[in-house]
């Protein structure tokens, strides 16, 4: 034990002195004036704290000079000194130094990878892409889920692309969730075939994911294909594309007749609530009164929690009474969804 304690110090040590070494050449190269400043020389502090303070005053200052030495610091044998050398050259935003930190995606120290996945997408260079893309297949949620937040910084259709066919299909559901916002935020309606064949094709999930996308890209072409999910076997799959069809087109009489047809004949209460609510919205009041038996009738409770938000939504006047007979529910978040109703009905 005390032998591979020295030798990794000793490695360590060996280390330290090859960075400071290539940190002297790179300011003797690239100084402008007699001396360098007190950061750059504070880079080959023997103090790793002092060398870490000194790379952040550096991406501070945006010091575009500075961009060799931090490269070189990437190798520091301190993590923390790494960690602070490749957000000072993301600060910095010179995209040349992204060869330089791809090389990092790999690295054993999760802090490291965390910090390359936000320097990639700020840098929003399309040589990142890659290291990205492998990125969203490490081992913990939270390297992936910034691997996929910062593909949506880089402004390139590959970018996108690589988001649509690997975090869609992500087994996290934040990351997932990610994904949908991302595409949804960029209208990005070149993607509108990959998802409506996800949405035929996929697992449970993906194709509820896939159905709650195309209503936030909102173009009409997707309605055909949503109008058929109605039938898909997998009751969210449903009421994603039931909210989905009116958001995309709540006047098409095509859509309230496929919503109308598909509530006569479904048996999942959750489904029948969102198809009510959102036949309701397509211009069928009549449909308010299953939305009024779901809320107390509805079961499990989230049922009468989303009949009660619907309330909230398209109900009228009459119905406060019956929310505020709600608030006597057995279960909290009954009360909850009602209460939020019954507010927005009596500031209507």
């Amino acid at each position: 034990m005390l032998q591979t304690t020295t030798g990794n110090r000793s490695g360590a040590w060996r280390r330290c002195t090859i960075v400071t070494v290539l940190i002297a050449c790179v300011i003797l190269l690239s100084a402008c004036s007699d001396r360098p400043d007190l950061a750059y020389k504070e880079l080959m502090d023997d103090d790793p704290q002092v060398r870490a303070d000194a790379v952040v005053r550096l991406g501070q200052a945006r010091a575009g000079d500075a961009v060799d030495s931090l490269v070189v610091l990437l190798d520091d044998p301190d993590e923390v000194v790494r960690v602070s050398a490749i957000r000072a050259l993301a600060h910095i935003g010179n995209p040349r130094v992204v060869p330089d930190l791809v090389k990092f995606g790999d690295d054993p120290l999760k802090s490291v990878r965390l910090q390359v996945c936000q320097a990639l997408g700020t840098l929003n260079s399309p040589d990142g892409i890659d290291t990205l893309e492998k990125m969203l297949y490490d081992p913990d949620d939270g390297i992936r889920l910034t691997a996929a937040r910062n593909l949506g910084f880089i402004d390139h259709p590959r970018a996108l692309e690589v988001l649509i066919k690997t975090s869609l299909y992500d087994e996290n559901e934040i990351v997932r969730q990610h994904v949908v916002k991302v595409i949804g935020r960029r209208k990005a309606v070149e993607a509108i075939p990959i998802i409506e064949s996800a949405l035929i094709t996929e697992s449970d999930m993906v194709r509820s994911n896939s159905a709650h996308v195309l209503g936030m890209l909102g173009d009409v072409s997707s309605v055909p294909t949503l109008i058929e999910a109605l039938e898909d076997p997998f009751h969210k799959v449903r009421s994603l594309s039931a909210h989905s069809l009116v958001a995309i087109a709540p006047d098409d009489p095509d859509v309230a007749a496929a919503l109308a047809a598909r509530i006569e004949v479904e048996e999942h209460d959750m489904v029948r609530a969102d198809l009510a609510w959102n036949l309701v919205l397509a211009g069928k009041t009549e449909y308010r009164a299953h939305l009024r038996e779901l809320l107390f009738k509805g079961g499990p409770e989230d049922v009468r929690a989303e009949a009660a938000h619907a309330l909230g939504e398209v109900g009228e006047r009459s119905d406060i009474k019956l929310l505020e007979k709600a608030l006597d529910d057995k279960k909290g978040l009954v009360r909850k969804e009602a209460m939020k109703a019954l507010d927005k009905l009596k500031e209507a």
